[in-house]
């Protein structure tokens, strides 16, 4: 978070010299394209900034919006947009159909009206056969509508369905972090949210892992970012398979990784911390398949057991005092607080 520090402000330095080259000027959405550019870390975001900048010097409104609309709007708000537009487009398809079946059944009540007058009226059998042939065919006129109402709400029923579970799939998808295949940061969140109430009343009943890369910017600044979105696939990977179901793995923001152990004493976090270090340490990292491994690559971590009475901010909080603690020590290592 240090590093982390210096590298925010260089990132905003530049960033107000970038927006007033280009079309969009200093709207919040341009900040945020080139905000996101300058940082660095949104690869496709940064090869489509280049990619258009080759094309011409300065990018229009239009092409600023859209960078922001296929880069960095969140798939669940792309989604919960997308559900709103069906859900009134069904609702309006509903709404004519009832009213066509109401139209129809009020005209039936006053065929039912005439209908009762007729029968009354009738002096031959003929004329009482005409009747009931007339009542017959308005009756199926209307069971014709209402039949046509009944399809259209099953149909309703169905794209309702089909939006729910896209809705369920897009919120499972958007707590994805894509490059490491780890929960996101909101993904991380709602896990220690639902793991927390039930940490029980004895300390340790919840600890929390805190890990970061060391030295990434310098990995970044020499091999370029595709390789740094190696290195943090790479450990994503090595994550997924030390911790497996014994808990919650999750990519907590740019090089920072986080771990939930639910019902593991601090000193069984501790092991996995380690296991986690040493396997970062041996992985083979390479530029391009062929090359020698990059070498060096390494990770600090920190790792804190809840204590009664504690809240879920406060245990996050020591885990990450302890990883600090292990990167001012000289990083490679892993430090339990001892709070």
């Amino acid at each position: 978070m240090y590093e982390e520090d210096d590298r925010d402000v260089n990132v905003l330095k530049s960033v107000l010299p970038l927006m007033s080259r280009h079309a969009a000027g200093y709207h919040p959405i341009s900040y945020t394209v080139w905000y996101e550019y300058a940082k660095g870390q949104h690869t496709a975001l940064h090869q489509s900034v280049d990619d258009e900048l080759k094309r011409q010097e300065r990018l229009s409104v239009a092409q600023t919006y859209f960078l922001y609309t296929k880069h960095l709007v969140e798939p669940a708000e792309q989604a919960l947009m997308t559900a709103r537009s069906g859900l009134l487009d069904l609702a309006e398809q509903v709404k004519k159909a009832v009213h066509e079946v109401d139209v129809d059944t009020a005209g039936f009540d006053t065929h039912l009206n005439e209908f009762q007058h007729d029968l009354t009226s009738a002096k031959t059998i003929e004329d009482l056969g005409g009747h009931v042939s007339t009542m017959l065919a308005e009756t199926r006129r209307v069971s014709e509508g209402l039949g046509k109402l009944s399809t259209q709400l099953e149909q309703s029923k169905s794209e309702v369905r089909r939006l729910t579970d896209e809705l369920h799939r897009v919120r499972e998808d958007s707590q994805i972090d894509a490059l490491s295949g780890l929960l996101n940061r909101r993904g991380f969140d709602r896990e220690l949210q639902r793991l927390f109430p039930n940490a029980g009343t004895q300390d340790g009943a919840l600890a929390v892992i805190m890990l970061d890369i060391d030295h990434f910017k310098v990995i970044n600044d020499t091999y370029g970012h595709p390789l740094g979105d190696a290195v943090i696939s790479v450990v994503g990977h090595l994550l997924r398979e030390c911790v497996g179901q014994l808990g919650v793995a999750a990519r907590y923001g740019g090089e920072e990784f986080a771990v939930l152990l639910p019902e593991r004493p601090v000193a069984a976090a501790e092991d996995l911390a380690q296991l986690i270090r040493i396997r970062v340490e041996q992985g083979q990292i390479r530029r391009r398949k062929g090359d020698a491994p990059i070498g060096g690559v390494t990770i600090s971590a920190g790792v804190a057991a809840w204590r009664g009475g504690e809240d879920a901010g406060s245990l996050v909080e020591r885990a990450d005092r302890a990883l600090y603690a292990s990167k001012r020590a000289g990083r490679n290592r892993v430090t339990v607080d001892a709070g």
